[in-house]
C-alpha cells in the first residue's frame, strides 16, 4: 500500500485529521489523526512556502487514534495510548523507547527484572476521586459493590486501596471492575457499576450529572502520577536525547503555570470539552504540575509501600537506586531555574 500523505483533502475518506493544538506554535504542537484500519502512513510538515521541513512519521501504523508531538527543537514523538500491561513489555522489547508512566506497574516491572528506571515525575499528587450513584451516602455504603477503574493493578487501583485503608475500610470488601477510561462514566450512568474512580474532566461531568463524590483518593495516597520510565540502556547510550525529552516535558509544565489562557484552550481541544469544563480543570492541573520533575525518595517509597501492602516484594528492602535514576532530571531542573540540592 502506498504511503498516506497528511493533506486531508487527499485522504478524507480514509483517515480523520484533527486540528493541531496549539496553532500557530513557536516550539511545539500536537498533531492528531485517526485511522479506520492499519495502513502505511507518512506525516509531513510543510512551511508557508510549501516546502517539506520534517517527516515525523513514515511507517506502518495500527488502526485507531494516534498523536504526534512535533517539536521545533528537533524532537518528534509519536504518542501511542496503551494500557500499562502492554506498555512495559513493549518497552522491554524495544518496541517503544519511552513510557509515560511512573507508578506501581512500572516499579513492579523493574523489580521483576526489567532493566529500567524511573527518570522523571510528571506530578507528585494524584487527582482521582471515587464518584458514586446518588443513593450512596458514604464510602461504607459501597461495601460489596462494584467500583469501576482503569488498569487493575496499576496506579489508580493501588491508590484506591491505600485510600480505603486510610479511612478504615478493608479494601477486600469492595469489587473492582477494570475497563477503558471512556467507559467509566457510561457504566456509572447505566447502573452497570455503583461507583467509579474518576479524574478530571470526567470528575466534573459526573458531579454535574448529580453523582456524589465519596472519597478524595489524591489527598490520602501520596504518590506520583505519571512520569517517564526508560530502559537502562537508554540512560547509558541516549543520554543527550533523554535530556532533551525531559527538558521539553518539564518546559511544558512550566508553560501550564505561566499561561492560563493557552492551557485552558489546550485542555478544551485535547480533551474535547467546553471552555467551562476546561476552566474548572485547569486549577487541578496547575497544582499537580508545580514540581521540578525530579524523582523523589518519598514518591518512590510510597510506590514501594503500596506494592508491599498488596503482598509484593515483602521479602526484600528496595532502595531508591534500584528503581529510579534522578541524575538527568536534576540537570534539567537546575538549567530551568529550580533550586535542587
Amino acid at each position: 500500500m502506498p504511503p498516506l500523505a497528511v493533506p486531508a483533502a487527499q485522504v478524507a475518506n480514509r483517515i480523520e485529521l484533527l486540528p493541531a493544538a496549539p496553532t500557530p506554535f513557536s516550539d511545539r504542537t500536537l498533531l492528531r489523526y485517526r485511522l479506520p484500519a492499519a495502513a502505511s502512513v507518512r506525516v509531513s510538515i510543510f512551511d508557508v512556502m510549501g516546502r517539506e521541513v520534517a517527516r515525523p512519521v513514515e511507517a506502518s501504523v495500527s488502526a485507531g487514534p494516534h498523536q504526534i508531538v512535533f517539536e521545533a527543537n528537533g524532537l518528534q514523538a509519536e504518542i501511542i495510548q496503551v494500557r500499562s500491561q502492554i506498555a512495559y513489555p513493549a518497552l522491554a522489547a524495544s518496541e517503544v523507547t519511552y513510557v509515560a508512566g511512573v507508578g506501581p506497574a512500572s516499579v513492579s516491572a523493574t523489580l521483576r527484572g526489567m532493566q529500567s528506571k524511573a527518570v522523571w515525575f510528571a506530578t507528585e499528587e494524584l487527582i482521582y476521586s471515587v464518584i458514586a450513584r446518588p443513593e450512596f451516602q458514604n464510602i461504607r455504603d459501597l461495601r460489596n459493590k462494584k467500583i469501576a477503574l482503569t488498569g487493575l493493578g496499576g496506579t489508580s487501583h493501588v491508590a484506591l486501596q491505600i485510600s480505603l485503608e486510610a479511612v478504615g475500610e478493608n479494601q477486600k470488601n469492595f469489587v473492582y471492575i477494570g475497563m477503558g477510561g471512556a467507559q467509566l462514566l457510561p457504566a456509572l450512568e447505566s447502573g452497570t457499576v455503583e461507583a467509579a474512580l474518576l479524574s478530571p474532566p470526567m470528575l466534573y461531568f459526573a458531579k454535574k450529572k448529580g453523582f456524589r463524590e465519596l472519597l478524595d483518593v489524591g489527598s490520602r495516597a501520596k504518590m506520583p502520577l505519571g512520569g517517564l520510565t526508560v530502559m537502562n540502556s537508554t540512560i547509558r547510550n541516549r543520554g543527550d536525547e533523554l535530556k532533551r525529552v525531559i527538558k521539553s516535558m518539564q518546559a511544558a509544565k512550566q508553560e501550564i503555570l505561566r499561561s492560563k489562557e493557552k492551557s485552558v484552550a489546550m485542555i478544551a481541544s485535547f480533551l474535547h470539552v467546553d471552555r467551562d469544563v476546561a476552566e474548572d480543570t485547569y486549577p487541578v492541573y496547575r497544582k499537580t504540575v508545580s514540581g521540578s520533575g525530579v524523582p523523589t525518595h518519598e514518591g518512590i517509597d510510597q510506590i514501594i509501600k503500596s506494592l508491599q501492602a498488596a503482598g509484593q516484594f515483602t521479602d526484600r528492602k528496595v532502595t531508591f537506586d534500584e528503581v529510579a535514576d534522578d541524575r538527568i532530571a536534576k540537570e534539567v531542573a537546575k538549567e530551568l531555574g529550580y533550586k535542587i540540592q
